[in-house]
Parts: structure tokens; C-alpha cells; sequence
């Protein structure tokens, strides 16, 4: 790509995300959520550049299924009128600090934290982990199936995103082996040499939306994959999108766990009449008008409820 082509590019990626910026400060007209009573959690980790998405993306959530916790893992960005304004419109949410949520067996950064934060949270509630870049437009029946029934979810990349036994895995991700790989496609080529269990299984799924059963191991399991990977990959363990892994292989070996059906629950370039979740994710967000429109809808949506 030129240079021209470049500036061109970023020139209108920056008109998009001021076009959708107007809308989305339109979140903070809206009427406070109140204290859902559904059995789980609801955790986030959100930067300060994401405040407003957030709130859009928490309230059109809880318009369809309201928890009786939500939880935000506070980036260092988030400043006291960050706090103010999610208390305002969260009146009972749980903000936490994400340097409360380190351990020398784990990276740093790169959401670990939030991963971390949800293997002590899912000792006592079913959790589900919500992007910031996320909108709920249509009711979701099969997350709250998988709530009552205890089962884990995860947002998949595929109409069909298979659950693997780990040597699949390998077999799958080898031929895409090649210099300067992404770390998903290293890890998943290395992790059934690292010594787990052998009928431990993986998805390549999406960490931005999953469901986790209650669990008193998931914090040990974390700690023992991230050891193993740390092993078998050195330096290469710290970079980003190894949380996303681990998410991954945890929601793949958790109870019961299915991926949702896509694209139903997807990305905006794969979307139908009947998409009810959408993720937008970094590359998608800010290329054209659809994350502004589609937020647009969903704090209409979210404004003319009922009280």
C-alpha cells in the first residue's frame, strides 16, 4: 500500500469513529440499569477510550438478559469521572482494579487480567465475558439455555466452529506454521506437546463473548496451561493473543460447551436479518457507517423500554 493509500485509509477511519462517537455519547441519555435477578456475572475489562461503547454494549446485553452482577475490571486508563459515570449508569457494579488480578504465572496486559478476574469470579457464578465492542439487537435465547443448564459458550468464527481433541488441532494449525505466524496459530500447533491431559480438547473461538460454568478449577487449570505454554514457548507466551487462547482451550474443556450459532452471534460483515449479537471487532469497527448505524439502533432500542 502507498503512502497515499495509507493516509487515505486513516483519514477515513478517523471520519468513522468521530461519526460514530456522536452516537454513541447518546448512551449516557439513557436511564440507569438496574440489578438484574439471572444467576451469573457479567464482567468487562474496559480502557477509558471505551466507556461509552461500553455502556452500549452493557445496556443493549441486559435489555435481553439482566444478571444479578455485573463487574468491571477497570484498564489503568479509567480516571474518577470514568468511575462516576459507570456508577451512575451501573448503580451496583463492581469495579475492580486490573492489578488486582496478576500472578508471576501469567502475562501481563493483553486482557489477562479480565481472564484471570473470571477464574475467581466462576468459584461461585456462572460468568460471561462481554467485549466493550459489542451490540445485543434481538433476543439470545441460546446463552441464557446454556445459564440455566450450566453449559459453556464461546462466540465462534465459523457457521461450524468445531470443539478439537488437541492432536486436531495440531494437525490444523501446522501447515499454517510459517515465519512470523500469528501466536494463535504457534500455540495451537505446540499445545498437545506440552503435556495435558490427553483428552483435553480446544476451539478456536473468540474471547470476547464466552460463557463459563461454575468452577473451582478453572483458576488452577489457567495457571497449569499458561506454565506449560511458558515452557514450550519462552518470550513468544507474552504476546498479544495468548489470553485469547487460553480463554479457548478453558471454555472447550468447561461443561457442556457448545459454539453459538453464527452467524447469529458474529461480525457485521457476516451478518443476516436474524443476527442477534454482533461483534465488532477492531478491523471491522471504524471501515464504514455500520457500527455507528447499528449502535444508533440499539440506544433507541435501549431509550423506549420500559421503565
Amino acid at each position: 500500500m502507498s503512502l497515499v493509500e495509507r493516509v487515505v485509509q486513516r483519514a477515513r477511519r478517523d471520519y468513522f469513529r468521530w461519526q460514530y462517537q456522536k452516537v454513541a455519547r447518546r448512551i449516557l441519555d439513557t436511564r440507569p440499569v438496574k440489578r438484574g435477578e439471572l444467576p451469573f456475572t457479567l464482567l468487562s475489562m474496559v480502557h477509558q477510550r471505551d466507556v461509552h461503547s461500553y455502556l452500549v454494549a452493557v445496556k443493549s446485553f441486559t435489555h435481553f438478559l439482566n444478571p444479578s452482577r455485573i463487574v468491571v475490571v477497570c484498564d489503568p486508563s479509567i480516571d474518577e469521572n470514568d468511575r462516576a459515570v459507570l456508577k451512575h449508569h451501573l448503580p451496583h457494579v463492581v469495579l475492580r482494579e486490573a492489578n488486582e488480578f496478576t500472578h508471576p504465572d501469567i502475562p501481563r496486559g493483553g486482557t489477562w487480567e479480565r481472564l484471570f478476574a473470571i477464574s475467581g469470579y466462576a468459584l461461585d457464578s456462572y460468568v460471561i465475558q462481554l467485549d466493550a465492542d459489542t451490540l445485543t439487537m434481538q433476543p439470545i435465547p441460546e446463552v441464557l439455555h446454556a445459564i440455566q443448564t450450566g453449559a459453556g459458550f464461546v462466540l465462534g468464527e465459523l457457521p461450524d466452529t468445531p470443539i478439537r481433541p488437541l492432536d486436531a488441532v495440531r494437525a490444523h494449525a501446522l501447515p499454517k506454521v510459517k515465519p512470523g505466524a500469528h501466536i494463535q496459530t504457534l500455540s495451537e500447533a505446540e499445545m498437545a506437546n506440552v503435556g495435558l491431559p490427553s483428552d483435553a480438547r480446544y476451539v478456536r473461538g473468540c474471547s470476547g463473548f464466552t460463557g463459563f460454568p461454575p468452577s473451582t478449577t478453572m483458576r488452577d487449570d489457567l495457571l497449569d496451561f499458561s506454565r506449560r505454554m511458558t515452557a514450550k514457548l519462552g518470550d513468544d507466551w507474552k504476546r498479544w493473543g495468548t489470553e485469547q487462547v487460553t480463554s479457548n482451550y478453558l471454555v472447550a474443556n468447561a461443561f457442556a460447551t457448545t459454539s453459538l450459532p453464527f452467524p447469529k452471534y458474529g461480525t457485521p460483515d457476516c451478518a443476516t436479518a436474524e443476527t442477534a449479537f454482533f461483534h465488532f471487532i477492531g478491523p471491522m469497527r471504524f471501515i464504514n457507517n455500520k457500527y455507528k448505524t447499528t449502535s444508533r439502533q440499539a440506544i433507541h432500542l435501549i431509550s423506549n423500554a420500559p421503565a
